[in-house]
């Protein structure tokens, strides 16, 4: 399999996270300019009323993907955390599993790329699988092997997803592709069987 090129997400997607378990190799993007409205600083979830983004505000100075620094002027780690709430309070895996996230949130790590870390450690721990990623050496126009950098909440994945349930599925119909938050929340242990048996 070809190496494959991810830019750091945010609580990745399930398509990203499809990636990472399937492939041996996978390298992240630490050498490009941070790129708002991107899963750089967005996750998606299902709540109520529908998709909900869940953006993690950045100061503006620095551009370096691994040295931007994240604002905590207005408490967004509130607001996620009662967002994951009212999405996921009523999933079978709420209660093993939001203890972990409300944690990484409250460290308030310094910048994105260390709080990106975090939610992909806490997938990796979550699956009991090794960190397999390594770091770009420097940014290339053309990276080599599968290079995913452009995956974008903005553009619907053309894989398809398989229906799994979800708690609001009745109310506003399968939501696909989003967080693989929403995932671990509904499927604990066996998001590791979808993950590995997305076709990609």
């Amino acid at each position: 399999m070809p190496d494959v090129v991810l830019s750091t997400a945010y609580f990745p997607p399930v398509e990203w996270m499809a990636h990472y378990v399937q492939q041996n190799s996978i390298t992240l993007e630490g050498h490009e300019f941070y790129q708002k409205q991107s899963y750089r600083s967005r996750a998606l979830i299902a709540g109520p009323n529908g998709t909900q983004i869940l953006n993690v505000p950045v100061k503006r100075k620095v551009r370096e993907i691994q040295h931007c620094l994240i604002s905590y002027e207005e408490d967004w780690v509130k607001d996620h955390v009662k967002a994951l709430e009212s999405a996921y309070a009523k999933s079978p895996f709420y209660e093993v599993l939001m203890k972990d996230i409300v944690s990484l949130l409250r460290e308030k790590r310094t910048t994105l790329w260390e709080l990106n870390l975090g939610t992909l450690e806490l997938f990796e721990r979550w699956l009991d699988m090794d960190s397999k990623w390594g770091l770009s050496e420097r940014f290339e126009l053309e990276a080599r092997g599968l290079d995913l950098r452009n995956l974008s909440p903005k553009v619907a994945s053309t894989l398809e997803f398989a229906p799994y349930p979800q708690v609001f599925q009745e109310k506003i119909g399968f939501q696909n592709n989003l967080s693989a938050l929403d995932l671990f929340f509904n499927l604990g242990r066996s998001s590791w069987d979808y993950l590995t048996e997305l076709e990609l």
